[in-house]
């Protein structure tokens, strides 16, 4: 029997896969985290040489210590190379041969863990060296005092350093197979590739993956004419995966034709606020996209929301808005445009901008605030405390509907709401004067 000790840390938001996170967010990573451990802890139960532990720096909920069901020892204080060290020792103590692992390359091959192990047939030590020049597994007939001690620990040259290190201490080593740590954006793409060409095995991995990396909700109130064109426009944007149309009471067919497309389909208590939360708290995805029924995205506004969050200082972003009137345009259908000006340079944007938000910021914030109007402006000020939202170099186009139907209104709604609103004029007071002018 030999153990192989898995180090592995809890997966917490922000703490654990950092590297990833401007890519999947930090709520993603510690997601994928969690996937990696359970199934690297899966490919090695699975193995009948093997006793598994898990290395720990702390303890996991109850739920993954359910799923994991491995003994988990403390890693305890030190560098990496000083917890190593602790691990091995206390495994050699009880078995004649030890592997420690990562739980950063789910879909190991577990061949060449067998090689590991197989090597110390006729050599102290085994070691298997990664892409980015640390290392994937160590392997250990003994561990002498002080053998990792002050080693680099995340460097291009952590492999190389830890083989003279060893070969220094007078063991004999074996030069295992290369493989890859995932660490960065990059290598989670290549980490895609082969699962979905059947290279490797890893099912908790590939079906976080598989999950929609970006979610559309989109609450409605009676949009029966309109629904069906605007649920097919969403779902051709490639890349949209999931779409969460969220009803506030209709009274006409919206739900009914909603169900007919491929999507979810709830039922919230009415208020724009509320249906957007609503959507939100099912959304499946890293990033979630708040889209009106009258606005039609770009058809690569996919890779405009990835160009926008790829800064993992932005927190937010909207879309460059075209307004358009619905046939027939009326004499002053030009003045449509006014507030596309506004949607250019505006740092806080409006709903009808499409706004997306990687969604651990969005709930981090807690949503939207439960109020009947500038929800959406309210949004961004909270949003603009924990980091910076940018507008995306791309236009969605928006129905000048409201507006040609009650143009002093929505002049109103659009210029001069906000200014009260920021003067201390309370939502609720605004929300009886829009349906006073309307």
């Amino acid at each position: 029997m030999t153990t192989v000790c898995i180090f592995a840390k809890p997966p917490v938001p922000g703490q654990v896969k950092t590297r990833l996170a401007p890519a999947v967010g930090t709520q993603g990573a510690a997601a994928l985290a969690r996937a990696f451990l359970v199934d690297t802890c899966a490919m090695v139960r699975a193995l009948p040489w093997a006793r598994p532990i898990v290395a720990t720096t702390g303890a996991f909920d109850a739920a993954l210590t359910a799923e994991l069901a491995l003994p988990a020892w403390p890693q305890g204080d030190g560098d990496l190379g000083a917890r190593l060290e602790r691990i091995l020792r206390r495994a050699l103590a009880e078995h004649p041969a030890a592997l420690a692992i990562g739980a950063d390359s789910p879909g190991l091959p577990s061949r060449l863990l067998d090689d590991a192990r197989a090597a110390l047939a006729d050599v102290d030590a085994a070691i298997g060296p990664t892409d980015d020049g640390g290392f994937y597994v160590l392997a250990l007939r003994r561990c002498p005092e002080g053998l990792l001690d002050e080693l680099p620990w995340s460097r291009p040259d952590t492999f190389a350093r830890t083989l003279d290190r060893l070969r220094a201490r007078g063991l004999t080593v074996r030069v295992l197979a290369p493989w890859f740590d995932v660490d960065r954006p990059a290598d989670l793409a290549r980490l895609r590739d082969l699962l979905e060409r059947g290279a490797i095995v890893a099912p908790a991995t590939q079906r976080w993956l598989g999950a929609p990396q970006l979610s559309v909700v989109m609450p409605v109130l009676d949009e029966e004419r309109r629904i069906a064109g605007a649920l097919d426009d969403v779902l051709a944007v490639p890349g949209v995966r999931e779409v969460i149309v969220v009803d506030g009471g209709s009274t006409d067919r919206t739900v009914a034709i909603a169900r007919q497309h491929p999507v979810e389909v709830l039922e919230a208590p009415r208020g724009r606020a509320r249906q957007m939360n609503a959507g939100a708290a099912i959304a499946r995805g890293t990033t979630l996209l708040f889209l009106h029924a009258d606005t039609t995205l770009p058809r690569d506004a996919v890779d405009h929301v990835a160009q926008v969050l790829a800064d993992p200082g932005v927190v937010a972003g909207a879309f460059r808005t075209w307004t358009v009137a619905d046939a027939p345009a009326p004499w002053f259908a030009p003045a449509l445009h006014a507030a596309d000006v506004r949607s250019r340079y505006t740092r806080l944007p409006y709903g009808d901008q499409a706004v997306f938000v990687r969604a651990d910021a969005f709930r981090g914030v807690g949503g939207f605030p439960d109020q009947p109007l500038m929800e959406d402006l309210e949004l961004a000020w909270r949003l603009r405390a924990i980091g910076r939202i940018r507008t995306a170099r791309a236009t969605v186009r928006v129905s000048g509907r409201r507006f040609v139907a009650h143009p002093i209104a929505s002049t109103l709604a659009v210029n001069v709401f906000p200014l009260l609103y920021r003067l201390g004029v309370p939502a609720t007071r605004l929300a009886q004067l829009y349906r006073a002018v309307r």
